[in-house]
């Protein structure tokens, strides 16, 4: 379904901190075809504690808003927007749609908060023998 759209990003709600799960899009600071650059507050997010900005982390192009600003909580990973790399493919998206099946999982941000869920891995490493009761 990807392969018929030009190179993107499909970015999805920021966890923003270690125990937000959801929040609102209090005001997009950058509008659909508009540049940033890598530090623009693209828009702030309001979570349960406070209002955070959403900085880029690098440069683009936002080629679609998929979420509006306003009351509507959006779960972390939620597809919020697609950004592009050139200028040029901001038109190749003005009717996209994302599908259910296609939202991603996980957040798109590569700051999400791993230590919210527990590494899997002490707990599967070692599990227990299997105990033989002693003969009677």
């Amino acid at each position: 379904w990807m392969s018929s759209y030009p190179p993107h990003e499909v970015v999805g709600m920021p966890s923003l901190s270690p125990t937000m799960e959801a929040g609102t899009i209090a005001k997009w600071n950058k509008a659909e075809g508009e540049e940033f650059a890598a530090g623009d507050v693209l828009c702030e997010v309001e979570t349960d504690k406070a209002t955070v900005d959403f900085e880029a982390q690098d440069d683009g192009f936002i080629a679609r808003i998929l979420a509006d600003a306003g009351p509507n909580e959006i779960t972390c990973g939620e597809p919020i927007m697609i950004t592009v790399e050139d200028g040029d493919d901001i038109g190749a998206f003005k009717d996209y749609v994302v599908e259910a099946s296609a939202a991603p999982a996980a957040p798109a941000e590569p700051a999400a908060p791993a230590a919210s869920t527990p590494p899997p891995a002490p707990a599967a490493a070692a599990p227990p023998a299997p105990v033989t009761p002693p003969p009677a």
